[in-house]
């Protein structure tokens, strides 16, 4: 895998409800054993280089629009997986980027206990996602650059975030502006599944159901 690789991340909520993007860039580290030796463990630690909230009514061609301008950007140089949180829209956004040739890893969180491939995307235990991402803040693993918008709101609704089961056929987000969550949390769960260096490699098992769907591979 290319270095500078970045994981873009779109959460599409309801019209009533914001979306949002942000950009992540992973890396892994691995630990020295000596003698030129390196450990098989290793840790993923990332770094939010960008984070954007579209208001609520925004329709969702502006959207699209506004993420394949963030991502046509030269210093991302076709490096990046594109993921897509469609949980509260379904799978038709998927078709405004089809269109222009780029092709999204669709993820759909539920409230199941495991993770399943559904035809074209992969549904994923919110609890999952929520989770990893949690534990990735908590073991100092995340870095969001402080004069980035959002920043502060980010963390502080990542921390606060209680991804309990809600009511059958409910908004998963349960009333909460959960975008900026959301879309973190699916790219931080997505790539700590990886391991980063020369060759991308799916340690997960979970990832390879659909990584081919996704840019920059």
């Amino acid at each position: 895998m290319k270095a500078n690789h970045h994981i873009v991340s779109l959460s599409l909520g309801t019209v009533a409800e914001p979306n949002a993007l942000v950009m992540v860039q992973p890396r892994t580290e691995f630990s020295e054993l000596g003698g030129d030796r390196w450990s098989r463990d290793s840790k993923n630690y990332f770094d939010v280089t960008w984070i954007e909230r579209f208001p609520a009514g925004r329709p969702i061609p502006a959207v699209v629009a506004r993420a394949c301008e963030l991502i046509s950007d030269k210093r991302l140089a076709d490096n990046y997986t594109l993921l897509l949180d469609i949980t509260s829209t379904g799978a038709a956004p998927a078709r405004a980027f089809e269109s222009r040739g780029i092709y999204p890893a669709l993820v759909d969180l539920t409230n199941t206990a495991m993770a399943e491939q559904a035809g074209s995307s992969l549904r994923v235990p919110l609890r999952d996602v929520i989770g990893a991402a949690q534990m990735i803040l908590q073991t100092a693993r995340l870095k969001v650059a402080s004069g980035l918008e959002l920043a502060e709101t980010l963390v502080a609704d990542l921390t606060a975030f209680d991804p309990k089961p809600v009511a059958r056929n409910m908004d998963l987000r349960g009333g909460r502006n959960a975008d900026l969550v959301f879309a973190l949390a699916v790219a931080l769960w997505w790539g700590d599944g990886l391991t980063w260096g020369d060759k991308w490699s799916d340690t997960s098992g979970l990832v390879s159901a659909i990584a081919d769907r996704a840019v920059g591979y």
